[in-house]
């Protein structure tokens, strides 16, 4: 079965699951799917069409993207990256397109006081290393990351600082209240990870 870039975006909208690759594709890998890869994906969500953006020659190997209202933010994994030293390249586009971009060193993001990129760009590094696989996937479900739904966090929102650790230990416990033992563990290995 042949899957199809622009077919995942209309599946997952607020997120791109960059675990898709030319290789997992299929058989198919011809020059008009390996040219999908490289532009923009744009998609329609209520609040009007967005543009979801990857990889590309000129930042390097996407490893997240998320799109809402009013932003798409990418992370991308720069060429010339150094395990010893992660930094990442972080940009953040407005409803206007304007760009925004912002290096990222992993050792001094603070979980527990920093703005959704950074930690966005944070759990990205966890699950793209495989200290924490479920990292970015965790993150991004956690309420305090997705507070509005995906139609209502805006562009604003991203700056904001936040205790990431305190909304993964309330999203743990909104899930075990509710009985919900599977929403409960799958925000544990992060909580643990960020907490040992």
């Amino acid at each position: 079965m042949n899957i199809d870039k622009t077919m995942m975006t209309a599946y997952y909208p607020a997120t791109y699951r960059m675990g898709i690759t030319k290789q997992n594709l299929g058989e198919k890998n011809d020059i008009e799917t390996e040219q999908k890869f490289d532009i923009p994906q744009k998609t329609q969500a209520s609040s009007g069409s967005f543009v979801l953006h990857i990889s590309n020659e000129e930042d390097g190997k996407a490893i997240g993207a998320v799109c809402g209202a009013d932003y798409s933010v990418t992370v991308y994994k720069p060429k010339n990256f150094d395990a010893e030293n992660p930094v990442y390249k972080v940009k953040i586009w407005d409803k206007d397109g304007n760009v925004t971009e912002r290096m990222v060193n992993i050792s001094k993001v603070d979980p527990r006081n920093s703005d959704f990129i950074d930690m966005f760009a944070y759990s990205g590094h966890l699950s793209e290393t495989g200290e924490c696989p479920s990292a970015q996937s965790s993150f991004l479900e956690c309420p305090s990351a997705n507070q509005h739904g995906l139609d209502e966090r805006t562009y604003k929102d991203l700056f904001k600082e936040n205790n990431w650790i305190n909304a993964l230990a309330d999203a743990m416990q909104t899930q075990y209240a509710a009985g919900n033992i599977e929403g409960y563990l799958h925000y544990k290995p992060l909580w643990d990870f960020l907490t040992k």
